[in-house]
């Protein structure tokens, strides 16, 4: 007899596994509390606290506790405020926040302190990302869209054998090694997210277009630390893409792509990890927050960073894993039937010597 349960709110089959690594919920709210603890139980020694203050007293009396999920709002103070302690307390802490209020007002405190997973409740996968988020902050293996849709078969395909109609289950996964390769596979999977789950081309086009600019044009550079190719105009702050471009062997990258049940799959894994979770929320951070003087969005006229916000507006979801100069994959998940009106922050980066069992 198998050992595994499943999550009535997911559906999803648990490993019966009990890990030894302990984490605190904060949550005030009896029924929410509850429902994330189930979820989590047979999966890892889980300790729960109503507030924040006996949070801090938990922390400060167990010291053998890894990871921290927070609720925003608390009675004493909110979870960005407990978050700032318990890392005072234990600075290697790995922390998560949850709220179901929008993440864009607390913009400036999550760019400042540096938080990088914060989880709205209401999110179509919630307890899934949660779930996710768990296992990649404690064993920093976090790259794979495969986390999130386990049931997905992965499919190496190429511009000849270009998949119609995608088949719902499968991940397809194909190597970008040119400009034209590029504009072809985008605008073919663009249209057939259209044709197949009437997905609005333009938004699953610039969705694509983003994510594969960054992995040609910003990441690959010389040894003189130089784009590749891309060439700094000489006058004004823009770069001009060389035309007719073929990436060198070592920078081709992996385009991934697909369908399951309503949700539509990308991903764009580049081979140099040039991206920071500092430069991620400080470009986010540019977006968000409003001017003071002129109540518009402070990065308005900024010449680059427009991309990862308009990623993170027209998405259901967007994650970011880095592995610092060695990787960087960009997930998108988008929902073709309910839209996700608060979006999460998700940011994760590593050192290749940080990945443990």
């Amino acid at each position: 007899m198998s050992n595994a349960t499943t999550s009535p709110f997911l559906d999803l089959e648990i490993d019966g596994k009990k890990s030894t690594r302990k984490i605190l919920l904060v949550e005030d709210v009896d029924s929410i509390q509850l429902a994330i603890r189930d979820f989590l139980f047979s999966r890892y020694d889980i300790q729960v606290s109503g507030t924040a203050e006996q949070a801090l007293m938990t922390l400060a009396m167990s010291p053998d506790i890894d990871l921290l999920i927070t609720d925003i709002k608390l009675p004493e103070m909110n979870g960005f405020e407990l978050g700032r302690l318990a890392r005072k307390l234990r600075p290697n802490i790995k922390i998560i926040v949850i709220t179901s209020y929008d993440v864009n007002e607390f913009i400036d405190v999550i760019k400042e302190h540096g938080f990088t997973q914060v989880i709205t409740k209401h999110g179509r996968m919630s307890l899934k990302e949660i779930e996710v988020t768990i296992e990649k902050m404690l064993t920093g293996d976090i790259f794979g869209v495969q986390k999130y849709f386990p049931q997905m078969r992965l499919s190496e395909v190429t511009l000849r054998t270009f998949p119609k109609p995608f088949v719902d289950g499968v991940l397809y996964s194909t190597r970008v090694g040119s400009l034209h390769e590029r504009g072809e596979l985008t605008d073919r999977i663009a249209a057939q997210f259209k044709s197949q789950k009437r997905a609005p081309e333009a938004t699953t086009k610039l969705v694509l277009d983003e994510i594969t600019s960054n992995a040609m044009f910003r990441a690959p550079t010389n040894d003189h630390g130089e784009f590749k190719y891309q060439t700094k105009h000489s006058e004004h702050d823009i770069l001009l893409t060389h035309q007719d471009i073929v990436l060198d062997e070592e920078d081709r990258f992996t385009l991934q792509f697909g369908i399951c049940d309503d949700w539509i799959i990308m991903s764009c894994l580049d081979p140099h990890g040039r991206l920071t979770q500092k430069e991620i929320l400080y470009r986010l951070h540019r977006h968000l927050a409003m001017d003071s003087e002129t109540g518009l969005p402070a990065g308005l006229h900024d010449s680059h960073g427009r991309g990862i916000f308009l990623l993170r507006e027209q998405l259901s979801s967007l994650v970011f894993n880095i592995e610092r100069d060695r990787r960087t994959e960009v997930i998108c998940f988008y929902n073709t039937v309910a839209a996700q009106a608060y979006k999460n922050i998700s940011v994760y980066e590593i050192s290749g010597s940080e990945k443990h069992d």
